[in-house]
């Protein structure tokens, strides 16, 4: 199901989140952000693909602070080897959210 955004209360579900530079599997019901650059990208070479630390792995989800369609998405997230550690990820605009699970 094709959505406009993730909606403040979602509490569950899994969605494929797709930005400018990279496609994003957000799990609520373990509460995991996976990172896929690359994968997804559009031919826009104003948009550079960035790596960040563990791409292609699941991370510790805290919060969804927003993921809209045409608006940068915002992950409060916790490090995988330290859950003490905690940031922000935050996306290139996102291009579509869809809801897989």
């Amino acid at each position: 199901m094709s959505l406009t955004e993730i909606p403040d209360n979602a509490r569950d579900g899994v969605f494929t989140v797709v930005t400018h530079t990279s496609t994003y599997v957000i799990d609520l019901t373990e509460n995991t952000l996976l990172r896929a650059p690359g994968v997804g990208r559009q031919d826009d070479i104003e948009w550079e693909v960035a790596e960040l630390r563990r791409d292609s792995q699941d991370i510790p989800l805290l919060r969804v602070r927003s993921c809209r369609v045409g608006e940068p998405a915002q992950f409060w997230v916790s490090a995988a080897d330290d859950p003490d550690v905690r940031t922000w990820r935050i996306t290139t605009p996102v291009l579509a959210i869809e809801r897989i699970g």
